[in-house]
């Protein structure tokens, strides 16, 4: 989230001195009131950018499900209608059989058989043929119920993976159009405030260890991607968004994360937030409080700062962690 980019006291300081530049433009103008604050501007819209690319990243996992569903589906179908194939054939044969056998019947069996012995043979052999038939039969009928049942599976699987492929097209449209908008609050900014929000440069260089184990490993990973670009749905491992770095780092130590933000909030254990621990994940919401809404990740170094991947324009780099009071949570992925 951008508003746990930079201290309060930095963009009160950069909001101020935009606020006299305008008021020292204006000619002492009555009435007239100051542009509204560019970091705020770029702020908020990178909250909202940053929703929307969680929303984009949900809908393609929810499309790849459902293509593998569709894929599991049509497999199953294709099963089901050889196996229907090979038993329709194996009925006809023995419907065929049966047929002919119908007519040799016991008064036929008793009269041509050479003896009692043959007599029962005979009669035994007709009454197999029979079961065998109504046994391929159930097997029949139990195929084509399971080939319908695929068949109906598959099809509701393709209007699914159509129904999401369109929600992920809409929803990347929504984030294509913030990203230009957020791109053009970027352009507002002053290099003054673009050197407090830290674009184009690391301003932290220092040196964190965590816990022994795979908390550190991660840790390790994620400070040494300090100065990567920021990427909307960036994986790495040249360029981040913000639970693409986590993730990105964790995979490093071995751990498997969930991609997206509010997803890493549900893995490992709540842990306060006076007692932190290097490597831990902090999470960061709209400010309502909801757990729904969180939509930034970071992780913890220690002395109060994280390393995260913070939107548009800004580095991978090591910043405090208090923001502006959107901290919602942190949870402790190993230990």
């Amino acid at each position: 989230m951008t508003s746990q980019r930079f201290k309060r006291g930095t963009r009160g300081a950069l909001a101020a001195a935009a606020v006299l530049a305008v008021v020292g433009n204006t000619s002492g103008a009555a009435g007239a009131q100051p542009a509204g604050d560019p970091v705020k501007q770029y702020e908020e819209l990178s909250g909202q950018a940053e929703k929307l690319n969680d929303d984009v990243l949900k809908a393609q996992e929810n499309l790849d499900a459902k293509k593998a569903e569709l894929t599991k589906a049509g497999a199953d179908l294709n099963q089901a209608k050889q196996a229907e194939g090979q038993l329709r054939g194996q009925v006809d044969v023995l419907t065929e059989v049966t047929f002919q056998g119908a007519r040799f019947n016991g008064l036929s069996a008793l009269l041509v058989s050479d003896s009692q012995q043959d007599f029962l043979n005979r009669m035994s052999a007709l009454e197999v043929l029979a079961a065998d038939n109504a046994e391929s039969m159930d097997k029949l009928s139990a195929a084509v119920a399971q080939a319908t049942d695929a068949q109906q599976r598959a099809e509701k699987a393709a209007n699914e993976a159509a129904a999401v492929a369109d929600d992920l097209k809409k929803r990347k449209s929504d984030l294509d159009g913030r990203i230009v908008e957020l791109r053009k609050a970027v352009n507002n900014l002053s290099s003054t405030q673009k050197a407090g929000l830290g674009f184009g440069q690391v301003k932290d260089t220092g040196t964190y260890l965590g816990p022994p184990g795979a908390a550190n490993t991660a840790l390790q990973a994620a400070l040494s991607k300090r100065g990567s670009q920021y990427q909307w749905g960036g994986n790495g491992p040249n360029a981040f968004d913000c639970s693409g770095l986590t993730k990105w780092a964790y995979a490093a130590a071995g751990v498997t994360l969930p991609r997206v933000a509010v997803d890493q909030y549900r893995v490992g254990r709540p842990v306060a937030q006076n007692e932190l621990q290097p490597g831990d994940l902090v999470f960061y919401d709209d400010g309502t409080g909801n757990p729904a809404a969180i939509h930034h990740v970071a992780m913890y170094v220690g002395e109060g700062k994280m390393v995260d991947a913070p939107t548009e324009g800004q580095l991978v780099d090591v910043r405090a962690i208090r923001g502006d009071g959107h901290y919602i949570g942190a949870r402790r992925i190993v230990g």
